[in-house]
This record gives structure tokens, C-alpha cells and sequence, in this order.
């Protein structure tokens, strides 16, 4: 429905899926019962002809993307979808850049358990359990990592929140990186952010909204 209803054109995202065909002809299947015209575009490690580098760079596939009204990227590992939307210097591939042209005009950039790690700068890459995290910390380029920004750059994202108990690191990466607000979104759940500010949670099990923004740390406790 936020994408146009009927007929919207959903570009399906198998990036982060160790089997992207399968698994992203899944998401299209469900999208489309709901009435999209959704596609798989071929950016992903494995099952396709393309390396994720040339495909993120193709242009036929970039002027696809583009005319999309919605981005759906599905889950798996999030650092997955970094490496391939970033160049190897940190900036934006062509394909990239049409995500954020669908974001800037109104279109929804979408996704679930990884897909949704990614929304903010900062993402979760490849932390422990929730006890290491809150006991050892966190480490740019091991634990955590850019992510694509699109929500307000005050808010950290994290998934599968209560399921699996993450409401605690989600915590730790906040303080260490100065986030001010986060949202934890459990599973058969959504967060639907609009004008980035305004929250609709929508689903079977909701979300935990986390406020720093008065928290007070004293570093000689480490």
C-alpha cells in the first residue's frame, strides 16, 4: 500500500540470503498475493551470473531499480547487502544511489531481519552472544559497522528484538556510538517510518523504543 498499491513495481533484494533465488522468489510470491509487481534483482553472492560489483554497476539493471516504487531487502547476512551497495571506499554504487532516489521521491525502502539491521548509519554486523557484547563491547569493522542510513541518523536499528533477547546490546552499540534513540523490532512485526520522525509499529508482537538521550555513563566503571 505505501508503495502505490496494486501494481506498485517492488524491487526484491536477495543480497544478504546464502540462497537468494529461493528465498527471494518467496518474498516476490508474498508480495504479489498482496497485489505488487514485484522483481528479483540480481545482486547477490551466489546463484547468479553477475558479481555483486557488476551488477550494482550495470546500468539496465540501476534504470530497473530506479522506475521501482518500493525496495524490499530480504534477510540473512547484513553485511552482505554493506559490501555490495558500497564501493570498496566507502561510497555510494549507482545502485545505491537509485535506492535513494525511490526514498527521496516517497517511494518505501523495506526489509526484514537483516534487511532491517541496515536501515540505520550504524548496523550490527557480526556481534556475539548478548552477554560477550554487554560484557566485552563492541569494535567498528567487527561487531558493528555503516549501515545505509536511511532512517534519522539519531536512531539505531535492531531485529528479532525480544525473541532472542537483544534489547541489551542494542544498548551497547548505542552508547558506544552515541545514539540518542533506538527501535528494536520483534518478528511478524514492522516499523513504519515516515517524514523521519513519525513511528506507526504495525504486527503480531510490536517494538522497543530505547531513549539515551538523558543516560549518564561513568567511564572510570569501564
Amino acid at each position: 500500500e505505501l508503495a502505490g498499491g496494486p501494481g506498485s513495481r517492488i524491487a526484491v533484494f536477495p543480497t544478504a540470503s546464502g540462497d537468494p533465488v529461493k528465498k527471494g522468489g518467496w518474498v516476490i510470491s508474498a508480495l504479489n498475493k498482496s497485489g505488487a509487481d514485484a522483481f528479483l534483482v540480481p545482486v547477490a553472492w551466489k546463484e547468479v551470473r553477475k558479481s555483486p560489483q557488476e551488477a550494482v554497476s550495470d546500468p539496465d539493471l540501476v534504470a530497473q531499480v530506479r522506475e521501482a516504487t518500493g525496495v524490499f531487502l530480504i534477510g540473512g547476512e547484513q553485511d552482505k547487502i554493506v559490501k555490495a551497495l558500497f564501493t570498496s571506499d566507502g561510497k555510494h554504487t549507482p545502485m545505491l544511489e537509485a535506492m535513494w532516489e525511490i526514498y527521496r521521491r516517497g517511494g518505501v525502502i523495506a526489509g526484514t531481519s537483516a534487511g532491517a539491521a541496515v536501515m540505520s548509519r550504524v548496523m550490527y554486523r557480526d556481534a556475539e552472544s548478548v552477554l560477550d557484547t554487554m560484557l566485552k563491547g563492541v569494535r567498528w569493522g567487527k561487531e558493528i559497522d555503516r549501515g545505509l542510513g536511511f532512517i534519522h541518523d539519531a536512531w539505531f536499528v535492531d531485529q528479532h528484538l525480544f525473541v532472542r533477547g537483544r534489547f541489551a546490546r542494542t544498548l551497547v552499540a548505542m552508547q558506544d556510538q552515541g545514539f540518542k534513540y533506538g527501535i528494536g523490532v520483534d518478528e511478524n512485526s514492522a516499523v513504519i517510518v515516515t517524514n523521519g520522525i513519525d513511528v506507526r509499529v504495525i504486527g503480531h508482537k510490536g517494538a522497543l523504543v530505547m531513549d539515551l538521550s538523558r543516560a549518564e555513563h561513568d567511564k572510570t566503571l569501564g
